[in-house]
């Protein structure tokens, strides 16, 4: 089957060929770790997740390589203001190493909440240390750095094609919008490779380098890492829009630079998630998490519907009246296919159509649509439930461990119904009713039916 693939490099669809033929090496630029992650902040990772799970579903051995930035991650583009440890650190009075320690950890439990699959291979920034030292001497070597008073600067006028990824026709555009003009460099579009401690000051996190103490810039982990893990080319690098008018451009110039060779053949980008049309923002107090959104009793699952019903280059703004009906369209979902048949067969048509919807820039909302007309269809329930939970596998939501859950009834529930199925044959309607309601607040679902009651649980 023809994959296409949006290719932000070229700005167009283009038929995915991996550089092997059936394996796949993706790079995905991964959190940097200073504060509970927000929705926004965890959004790309599902995307990327069923990626993954898509090119597994056609046969593909996938290696996935994510880094975890702990240490470089300035507040600013220009390579400016603090590190976010250590302004996190200064902030909470807990060291730059805890903090990196205990947000690493919201981020996997985070991960695993979402049904991501764990077959990823993480990085630290900081675990990589040597080998950044090691890539930027490289770079020092054939004339791509220049020290100027914070640190050793990559000089982008000596990189071929700058700016090609983003579309930058001019290098020095992002002057005055995301990146403020440092005089000091030579260009508005040189980036730190290095960056100096400060004088003044001790730093939790910075090492011994040839240039004098201090700690890597942003950009130089993600052109080290993936070179480490899957060579000087590979197939799919991914990550947010943001990423693609500075993070990315940079780390391509600097990697292209060391080894003569284009980084990644396909670049995919995701856009932005909003919250009720404003910008999500930990810093704006619009930074809403997955621990927000259980408080309130929506399901991790449900959040990962909302994302999946959207296309991943189109923005998506977050309501709690979406996030409620992606819930609700979840326990539909779960409704219908709890009292299916045992699985087998399934429907070779519409696992067809599920495939071609997906091999089309991974348009989830397409993928989905056909999943919900599987359902309605009039093909056998056995068939439809293993026809669903194929297309699951790609999707990622948990369908099958939810509609176990949800036959799985709790306690007191079964001795309820056994009384309702006795009144309901003395014809006790009044006190059937009665008994609905009670299971209703155990959040049970009853559906009546010629051959009786069937219940299941409703609460995700």
């Amino acid at each position: 089957m023809t994959i296409l693939l949006y290719n932000s490099l070229t700005r167009k669809k283009e038929e995915f060929k991996p550089i092997s033929k059936d394996k796949v090496g993706i790079y995905s630029c991964g959190p940097t770790v200073y504060d509970n992650p927000h929705l926004g902040n965890m959004l790309p990772y599902i995307i990327w997740d069923v990626l993954k799970r898509y090119l597994l579903s056609q046969k593909y051995q996938v290696e996935h390589v994510m880094n975890i930035t702990d240490v470089g991650h300035l507040t600013s583009d220009a390579d400016a203001g603090q590190d976010k440890l250590v302004k996190a650190s200064q902030k909470t009075g807990e060291s730059a190493w805890d903090l990196a320690k205990k947000y690493s950890a919201v981020f996997f439990e985070n991960m695993n909440e979402l049904n991501i699959l764990p077959s990823i291979k993480y990085l630290r920034a900081t675990d990589t240390i040597r080998e950044q030292i090691e890539f930027a001497q490289v770079l020092d070597k054939k004339g791509y750095l220049y020290r100027i008073s914070d640190g050793m600067y990559f000089d982008t006028s000596k990189a071929k094609n700058y700016g090609q990824l983003g579309n930058l026709k001019n290098v020095d555009q992002r002057a005055g919008s995301r990146v403020d003009v440092n005089p000091d460099k030579k260009h508005p579009s040189d980036f730190a490779v290095w960056k100096f401690s400060p004088a003044d000051e001790k730093r939790d996190m910075e090492w011994e380098s040839p240039w004098g103490k201090g700690f890597p810039g942003w950009h130089l982990e993600c052109s080290v890492m993936s070179r480490m893990t899957l060579g000087d080319t590979f197939d799919i690098h991914t990550g947010g829009l943001d990423h693609l008018t500075v993070h990315h451009p940079n780390e391509m110039a600097q990697s292209q630079a060391v080894t003569g060779k284009r980084q990644a053949n396909y670049w995919l980008h995701n856009a932005f998630m909003r919250v009720d049309s404003g910008k999500m923002s930990k810093s704006l107090g619009t930074g809403i998490t997955l621990q927000d959104i259980k408080a309130k009793g929506f399901s991790p699952a449900a959040f990962r519907l909302l994302v999946l019903q959207n296309h991943y280059r189109k923005t998506l703004n977050f309501t709690w009246e979406s996030l409620e009906a992606a819930q609700r369209g979840l326990v539909n979902i779960i409704k219908e296919i709890a009292f299916f048949d045992k699985p087998a067969l399934g429907c070779p048509d519409l696992e067809a159509d599920f495939y071609l919807q997906m091999a089309d820039d991974i348009n989830s909302a397409k993928g989905l649509a056909v999943l919900q007309q599987t359902i309605e269809s009039e093909n056998p329930t056995h068939a439809k439930l293993c026809a669903v939970l194929k297309m699951d596998e790609v999707l990622g939501l948990g369908l099958k461990e939810l509609r176990e859950r949800a036959l799985n009834l709790p306690p007191g529930a079964q001795e309820l119904l056994e009384q309702r199925k006795l009144v309901r044959q003395a014809k006790d309607w009044t006190q059937s009713d009665k008994l609905r309601d009670k299971l209703s607040e155990l959040g049970v679902e009853i559906r009546d039916t010629e051959l009786g009651q069937n219940a299941v649980q409703v609460k995700l």
